[in-house]
């Protein structure tokens, strides 16, 4: 955990927790966490000053104070995958890679209700820079921060850029695909600081990293969860993560969570969430990371971000159709003048606009449909009272609104950097490091993102066949029964999960309605508030 403050009018860079990862006559370097070395973001920083975070490797959060210069670097890396929050206090500023961690030190924090009202509808933030408390923001993904005598600079260095550039074949596109993949996973486990193992889920994902990690390490072991009397049921793939990994010479552990378990791990957890994040799958994750550091590893690879880089949501296909074609009848408008366009364009589309997707996404129950109607009851009645301040729920617009323009690579844009990245990355790194874990994931890798960024999007995308890039490139590395399964994804107890929110007493919040989401925002605001 990192934790630094800058002191505006004495120009003094300070610690709050004590912790120097290196120091020297020039510089005082702190990492939260980094894939590259201290003495490969000293080296890079004296050569290149700020613009060192162009040429370090892999993902990294780090606050650097320069001496001489009586200035403060603080970086967040490329994709997001480590975090970094700051705050603006009245005699200097505070960063700290926890937003908990500088909760304490505002005298009078205030909620923004539209930063906590949409992620309880959506499972996740999606504001990347705003957080749901007033006086605390996010560095982006690909930004780093300036603090010296003239105050906070904030600089972008890094956007994805989805321009077509690569001219070569396919085939020479799937080596380098290879090699790249390799390159992160070999990384991922030289960097860790003890022994590592694998989340398995029987995936395409998480038997690649699973594959290239036995190529490196002799003896690998992995990790598949699932619920008792979910055994054998299409939504749990430990029989095919257990036949992978014997087939593979792997370490196979299974961990079976009783429902009963369900509940004790909830409250366990909520002390180390500080953000509105909700992923009823979070407890059999927690599991496994404890399961792990019981065993004595250190660091845990996840197979998280293939979906999102190799076009997985089939949902997200329509979503895009369905927003081309209220583009296209806004475009018709007047319509006593160009009532033949629009009966040529329901003619020619009339499949697309029959989707249910077109109807969810006029009615604003995209793009987390599943939520839609417990936030809405939610939020008929649901009231928060804090210091004086009424957040009425039914008031705030929780719709997320896409642009007219918004391509699939926007689409896909848009599951990164929140979903991929404000749930399912930070609640991968909450949970494991509340268990003295370390957490990687090596498809989050900036080169292979951005290269996969330079392809053509008809050589990685098919609209008849989900990852169909992704299986031609692991075509010689995964067996068939891998490359063909049909991914069902991973389904928690909801008779059960349903059970507790019935049971459940407010104790911040006001409503008649209890779901998941609103549960554990109701019990962190609770635990970090009161």
């Amino acid at each position: 955990m990192l934790e630094a403050y800058f002191d505006f009018i004495n120009k003094k860079f300070s610690l709050s927790n004590g912790l120097v990862t290196k120091e020297d006559e020039n510089v005082t370097l702190v990492i939260d966490q980094a894939d590259c070395t201290s003495e490969e973001i000293i080296s890079s920083y004296n050569q290149y000053g700020a613009d060192c975070v162009n040429y370090l490797p892999g993902a990294f959060s780090f606050v650097l104070f320069d001496k001489k210069e009586e200035r403060l670097l603080v970086v967040r890396d490329k994709l997001g995958v480590r975090p970094m929050y700051y705050s603006q206090l009245p005699t200097g500023i505070q960063f700290a890679s926890e937003l908990g961690t500088i909760l304490p030190k505002i005298a009078h924090p205030s909620i923004r209700p539209h930063e906590l009202a949409q992620p309880i509808r959506h499972n996740y933030p999606i504001e990347l820079q705003r957080t749901w408390i007033e006086q605390i923001m996010r560095l982006r993904a690909g930004e780093y921060a300036v603090a010296d005598k003239d105050g906070l600079q904030l600089h972008t260095y890094f956007r994805r850029d989805h321009t077509p550039a690569f001219k070569g074949t396919k085939q020479e596109a799937v080596l380098n695909c290879l090699r790249l993949m390799r390159q992160s996973v070999r990384r991922c486990i030289e960097t860790s600081p003890g022994p590592v193992a694998l989340m398995l889920s029987g995936g395409i994902d998480s038997t690649s990293i699973a594959a290239f990690a036995k190529e490196i390490e002799q003896e690998i072991h992995v990790f598949s969860a699932g619920y008792k009397g979910n055994r054998n049921t299409i939504c749990d793939e430990r029989p095919t993560a257990r036949r992978f990994a014997e087939d593979n010479g792997l370490v196979f552990h299974d961990i079976e969570m009783d429902v009963n378990d369900f509940q004790d791990y909830l409250e366990e957890l909520i002390p180390f969430l500080d953000e509105p994040a909700f992923d009823v799958n979070c407890m059999v994750q927690y599991a496994v990371y404890k399961k792990a550091a019981d065993l004595g590893f250190k660091t845990i690879l996840s197979g998280l971000g293939g979906d999102e880089l190799f076009y997985s949501y089939r949902d997200m296909q329509k979503l895009v159709k369905a927003i081309q074609s209220n583009r296209a009848f806004v475009e018709f408008y007047p319509t006593s003048r160009n009532r033949k366009k629009i009966l040529n364009y329901i003619l020619h589309n009339l499949k697309s606009l029959l989707l249910p997707t077109q109807a969810a996404i006029l009615s604003g129950r995209n793009p987390t449909m599943w939520t839609y109607d417990d936030y809405r009851k939610f939020a008929s009645k649901g009231v928060l009272s804090y210091k004086g301040e009424t957040i009425k729920f039914a008031d705030i617009d929780v719709t997320q609104h896409f642009s007219d323009d918004a391509d699939l690579n926007a689409i896909y844009d848009y599951m990164f950097s929140t979903f991929a990245s404000t749930l399912c990355v930070y609640m991968g790194n909450k949970l494991s490091a509340a268990c003295g874990i370390d957490i990687h994931y090596p498809l989050l890798d900036v080169d292979l993102v951005a290269f996969l960024d330079s392809l053509p999007l008809e050589m990685k995308f098919d609209p008849e066949k989900p990852k169909v890039f992704q299986r031609e490139i692991m075509t010689d590395v995964l067996p068939s029964y891998i490359l063909n399964i049909r991914k069902h994804g991973f389904e928690p107890p909801f008779e059960f999960i349903r059970t507790i929110c019935s049971k459940y007493e407010y104790k911040q919040f006001k409503s008649d309605h209890v779901f998941f989401n609103s549960m554990v925002a109701d019990m962190m605001i609770d635990n970090l508030m009161k």
